[in-house]
């Protein structure tokens, strides 16, 4: 089997353990349990580094794909996982620097002394992570077709 292929498999199966944390810290997050959400982020934001380390590492010693064999709808596709892929970066990055702000509040903290999250703070973090967890979602189901087309190609 073609290297590319087993790094871009390794690369989805990464991409659907993101996916299942990132759910995973949501449903944290709406039970009120923020350690085990940002817990979850962390690790679902790790693989991402991970991801993007990795791709580095397989472009210096494996090339990039040749796209000149990939037929229109397939380039398309792979132009729209990115998109969603961006739209995950983002959004985790605003969440991420949004959630900065609210760990000193007793919403993390859970200490009535500490001070109340800012209203417009706890509302940027949870839509931005909301974007990301959607972008991450989507991104993942784009990529289904994107390592099918290329297995297709290889056989």
């Amino acid at each position: 089997m073609d290297l590319k292929l087993v790094f871009w498999t390794a690369a989805i199966l990464d991409l659907l353990v993101v996916c299942v944390f990132a759910i995973r810290g949501v449903g944290y997050a709406r039970r009120g349990e923020i350690a085990r959400h940002k817990q979850s982020m962390k690790i679902g934001s790790l693989l991402i580094c991970a991801f993007l380390v990795s791709y580095v590492f397989k472009v210096f010693f494996l090339g990039r794909e040749d796209m000149s064999v990939w037929t229109t709808l397939d380039v398309w596709v792979l132009r729209i996982h990115e998109m969603f892929v961006l739209q995950m970066l983002l959004g985790g990055s605003v969440a991420w620097i949004q959630g900065r702000k609210l760990l000193a509040t007793r919403l993390v903290t859970h200490d009535p002394t500490d001070p109340m999250p800012h209203p417009k703070t706890l509302q940027i973090h949870k839509i931005a992570g909301r974007a990301g967890v959607i972008g991450a979602v989507l991104a993942f189901t784009m990529a289904i077709g994107i390592l099918l087309g290329m297995f297709l190609r290889a056989f």
